[in-house]
């Protein structure tokens, strides 16, 4: 059974996600939540937002086509070969030019752009806060972030893309992205995806391996050639990560919904228990068990 219809029936309101450079669409890891998900994809391109309230009608779901920045005002938005690689910030040459993989984001051009705040559309919108947000807006993240400090008060969760050495010009990288939401109340819970370059198109036939821990567990994983660029890293409030123990039982129940779409299996079964510990009396024996979403 879904998420959904086991325990939709204890969420007090429909949970908020915004997708901050939401091209190609949503991911499908939030299906599983409706009809108890309301989706907000914000992009600059006009075109893509249109015709992806096309492919979405019918459902809860909004496309604001909004460039977001950390001020009210204008800014060069610089067009890349690969339109998904534009950015507020420029493509940095070097790696753009001598790595391979990293030539879609090679400049073509630029245009000057209106440019809002998230803190300043959620007021004129009368949108309510989103509990989770997810981030990919090609090195500006940081400058998203900072125009959404009133927002990021009622955020449970967050996704992001983040760069551990620039492809853009003085974009900020994972280091100020984490200072950042660490004073805003968050705490890192874990980095997936991460993405390594080479300028050598020979080096990646030399396999080699690293291992990942959990607890006390060693999993072997095999690795290949190249630096680090970027990856995704999720943040999570340090109650969560707790495991609910200092939360009310229904926000356990909505932050084990938002870690439940990412993945994070072993944290929403953790909150999930903790829901079943602290709910009503009168609800506690027909609570389900996490085990029937294994």
């Amino acid at each position: 059974m879904s998420f959904a219809q086991l325990y939709g029936r204890y969420l007090d309101r429909k949970i908020v996600v915004f997708d901050v450079g939401c091209r190609w669409g949503f991911s499908n890891v939030w299906e599983p939540l409706a009809p108890h998900v309301s989706l907000y994809g914000f992009d600059p391109d006009e075109a893509e937002c249109a015709n992806l309230a096309e492919r979405y009608r019918g459902r809860d779901v909004t496309f604001v086509p909004k460039a977001l920045a950390a001020s009210i005002g204008r800014r060069t938005l610089y067009l890349t070969r690969e339109p998904a690689c534009s950015s507020l910030y420029a493509p940095a040459p070097e790696p753009t030019s001598s790595i391979p993989e990293l030539r879609c984001a090679a400049r073509v051009g630029a245009q000057e752009i209106d440019v809002t705040t998230l803190d300043a559309w959620l007021a004129e919108s009368g949108v309510r806060a989103p509990d989770f947000i997810k981030l990919d807006v090609q090195g500006a993240e940081l400058d998203v972030l900072r125009g959404a400090a009133a927002c990021l008060r009622d955020v449970r969760a967050l996704e992001l893309e983040v760069e551990f050495n620039p492809i853009y010009q003085d974009q900020p990288l994972f280091a100020d992205v984490d200072t950042f939401l660490r004073q805003q109340g968050f705490v890192l819970w874990r980095l997936s995806n991460l993405v390594h370059y080479t300028d050598d198109p020979t080096a990646s036939v030399f396999p080699a391996a690293d291992v990942h821990y959990y607890d006390s567990r060693p999993v072997p994983v095999p690795t290949m050639a190249g630096q680090l660029f970027w990856g995704h890293a999720f943040y999570v409030r340090p109650e969560t990560a707790a495991g609910g123990r200092a939360l009310d039982w229904r926000q356990c129940v909505t932050d084990a919904a938002l870690m439940h779409a990412s993945g994070f299996h072993d944290l929403a079964d953790r909150l999930l228990r903790s829901a079943a510990r602290n709910c009503p009396a009168a609800l506690a024996d027909a609570f389900p068990s996490p085990q029937a979403l294994r």
